[in-house]
Formats: structure tokens, sequence, C-alpha cells
């Protein structure tokens, strides 16, 4: 490898004495212009004094910041509320709170045994007996009732080969009389009536009805009631069928010739009672009330189910 000597004794000797000698007395001050300076003068150029280093005085504390109000981003939810400010502080209490209480206790223990003789005595009867009785709410008008159906009239004729006795109220002296053992009877929407049927008729009809007496001679068919409450029926001749569906107090009045043939069905009734003369006392009657109760029980021999009605005779 080459050696630099020569080059840095070149270099050495370019230098002009009168600048370098300058630069060595002042250190601090220098220029690059001083380098370059000819002839051995240093050109003048403003120098740059390089401050004295010195102890860094405490830096001061920074001010706080101030605090910016959320922005709002476009598009998005409001930013939530800041934090509630400091409660305000407690108020120092002072003598005059103790001073009120003070005096306070010195009247209650001056009064002695005469501390209640300001008091109002109180008596029974409504806190606030003096204050305006309650104004009551108007109420409401009720609803108009429905209208109550128009009454129909009454009707008691003969219609083809049916007699038609309907609406018949408070009147006790019907009474028709059947020609053929063919005609019907239909006794309808009766109440608080007595009809009486003479001759032969093949059946008898009485549906809807209250408080109805009934008397016949003759029903070769049956006699039906249906959907009726508190009916009275009497046969003073044969009468062999009769069926009863959805009634409440009925009774029955058989003579000696119906009681032998006579059947009697009943359906959904309460308070039936059948009654008859006593074979040996013609004059007197005998009783029977039909049953509403039954017991239903499994026979294992016959392997079927029985049933018999309850009686609560004594």
């Amino acid at each position: 490898m080459a050696s630099n000597e020569p080059e840095y004794a070149n270099f050495r000797a370019k230098l002009k004495p009168s600048v370098n000698s300058a630069i060595l007395q002042n250190p601090n001050s220098y220029t690059t212009a001083a380098l370059n300076a000819k002839d051995g003068k240093p050109a003048i150029t403003e120098t740059v004094q390089k401050p004295v280093k010195k102890a860094d005085a405490p830096a001061a504390a920074p001010a706080a910041a101030p605090v910016k109000a959320p922005v709002k981003a476009p598009g998005g939810p409001p930013p939530p509320p800041g934090p509630p400010p400091p409660p305000p502080p407690a108020a120092s209490g002072g003598d005059g709170g103790e001073d009120v209480t003070a005096k306070l206790f010195a009247e209650i223990n001056g009064a002695g045994g005469d501390i209640r003789a300001g008091l109002k005595k109180a008596t029974k009867g409504p806190v606030n007996s003096e204050a305006p009785a309650p104004v009551p709410k108007a109420r409401a008008a009720p609803a108009k009732a429905a209208a109550a159906p128009a009454e129909k009239p009454a009707k008691c004729e003969f219609s083809g080969k049916t007699w038609n006795i309907e609406y018949q109220c408070d009147n006790h002296d019907i009474s028709i009389e059947v020609t053929s053992m063919k005609h019907t009877v239909y006794i309808y929407k009766c109440e608080k009536a007595t009809v009486q049927i003479k001759g032969k008729c093949n059946s008898i009809s009485i549906d809807s009805c209250k408080k109805v007496n009934v008397v016949f001679e003759t029903a070769l068919s049956q006699i039906e009631i249906m959907n009726s409450q508190e009916i009275q029926a009497q046969a003073t001749g044969k009468s062999p069928s009769v069926n009863m569906d959805n009634v409440n107090t009925v009774t029955y009045y058989l003579n000696a010739e119906s009681v032998e043939d006579a059947h009697i069905i009943t359906a959904k009734c309460a308070a039936v009672n059948i009654i008859r003369p006593k074979p040996d006392d013609p004059d007197d009657i005998l009783e029977h009330p039909i049953p509403e109760q039954f017991l239903t029980t499994y026979n294992k021999e016959k392997g079927n189910w029985e049933t018999v009605e309850v009686s609560h005779d004594d």
C-alpha cells in the first residue's frame, strides 16, 4: 500500500502560518473563510461565539392542556358525556348550629312537667274532618237493555191434524174436543194455564211451558213433556207411554187402567213424581219418585257393566 505521507506534507505546506496561528490562539472564534484567507491575512467575517455551557435551570412544569370538547365522528353515535363535576366542598359547621341545638334542649329542660301544656288534644274521627267531602264521580250511563221481544198473540186453533195451543198466559179455561184418534195436540210457550182435552187423541206434546196443568182422557201413542218446569198432567183414561226430556218438577197422575201398561222414559229430569191410586183404597194415592242418581259397577262374573238406581229411602 502506498504511503500517504507526501500528500499530508503537501497539505500542511499549503496552510498559511498567520491563519493557522490565529486559530490556535483563539480556538473559540473561527470561520470557514479564515482558512481561505490570502497573503496571510484572515478575512474579515462575522465570528460566531460559542456559548459557554452553564448548569441547566430546572424546567418549569408544563401547563395543563385545555380539555377539548369531543369531536363527533361523522355518521357515528354521539360520544358519551363527560364525567360529572365534583361535588362542592362541604360547608364547615359553625357555632350557629350548636347554639340552636343548645337553646332547644334548654327550653325542653326548662319546661319541666308543663312540656305538654301547649299541645292540642287529638279526638277520634277523620283526621281531616274540615276538608270538603270529595265529589263522587258521575257514573257512566248503563248500556240500554236489549228490548224485550214483542209478545206474540195467544193462539188456540186447529190446523190440519193438530190442535195448536200457544202463548197462553194466566188462562185456566182452555178446553178443546178431539174428534179423531189421528189428531195431535201441541202446547207451546204457555205459562200459568190449564188445558182440558176431551176425546181420544194420538199424542200430546208439551214444549217450553211453565206452571201448566193438562187434563186429558186418552193418548193412544204417547204424551211427551220437554224443556218445561212445574208441569202437572193427569190421564183419566189410558196413557201407555210417557216421555220426559229436560224437565224439572213434573207430577204425572195415572189412573188404575194405565198403571199396568204404562212405561215412563226420562232424560235429564229432576223432581219427577208418579202418582197412582192405592189398589186397596182408590180414594188414597201412592207417590213414586223417579230416580235421579244411578250407580254403575262392573260384574266380573258376567263381564259387563250394571247400573242400578241410588235410593235414599229410610
